[in-house]
């Protein structure tokens, strides 16, 4: 068996099934790792979501920024943006039953088999590989109750830095906001979303990849995450990103290669 793990694919379903014939895909012996991010951009939302969602326990997927947004439109907390593409899977038929599928998704998957983890955005250096999981199922149960309107109505993005007595909706929306969002961080770990100047473009000084901090508590980890900052190619120990712009997949051994 042979795992894969693949980028956003934001709503692009042609891009994909050209990737998994170039890899030669086989759902009965393959798994896929989805980023997250499956919809949105691309007018096949509604072909990406229900193909993942068919692959059952051949493919897992770990919650995107867009997902959340599509789960907080859908919540009718939030409006559809100009340039969003996700009408189609909001007047879908089964609209219901994949919203009740992505609400029992992940933010973070780990299979210590293969030695490797996957979020969308990153994992915060002062969280432990434990800490990562707990509180990433702490946001994972609240989806997936019945009163999960709550959680979308109360997400917030004031709280820049993690600690321990964070509580309620702020703690929540850290943990999403991290999860989903995180790219650059000053040097003492504050989650920086302006992080470019709005005049010229370039990246704020004083500001580092997520995965530079000094003293991150899961450099044990090999790390998947969809590359949204443009990073670019980097060769940084046990960090894997994959491009938002070119849909790639990366075979998951151990000397991962990029297809």
């Amino acid at each position: 068996m042979t795992t894969y793990a693949i980028g956003s694919v934001k709503g692009d379903y042609q891009s994909l099934t050209e990737l998994l014939a170039k890899i030669r895909f086989d759902p009965s012996n393959d798994r896929l790792w989805f980023t997250g991010n499956l919809v949105n951009g691309g007018s096949e939302s509604l072909e990406v979501l229900r193909f993942v969602k068919s692959l059952g326990k051949s493919a897992v997927t770990v919650l995107g920024n867009e997902e959340l947004h599509l789960l907080t439109v859908a919540a009718g907390v939030e409006k559809l943006k100009a340039d969003d593409t996700l009408n189609n899977i909001l007047e879908a038929p089964d609209r219901d039953d994949l919203l009740k599928w992505l609400r029992g998704q992940s933010l973070i998957h780990h299979d210590s088999k293969l030695n490797f983890t996957i979020v969308h955005a990153g994992i915060p250096a002062e969280w432990s590989f434990s800490q990562a999981l707990t509180f990433a199922y702490e946001v994972e149960s609240v989806l997936g109750q019945s009163n999960n309107l709550a959680l979308f109505e109360n997400r917030e993005y004031s709280q820049s830095r993690w600690h321990a007595k964070l509580r309620g909706w702020k703690r929540l929306s850290f943990i999403i906001n991290a999860c989903t969002l995180m790219s650059y961080c000053d040097e003492t770990g504050k989650l920086v979303f302006n992080h470019h100047d709005d005049e010229t473009g370039k990246l704020l000084e004083g500001l580092v990849p997520w995965y530079k901090l000094p003293d991150r508590n899961t450099t044990q980890l090999n790390i998947i995450f969809s590359d949204d900052a443009n990073f670019g190619d980097i060769t940084f120990p046990g960090i894997y990103p994959l491009s938002a712009d070119r849909l790639s997949a990366l075979k998951l051994t151990d000397h991962p290669q990029r297809i």
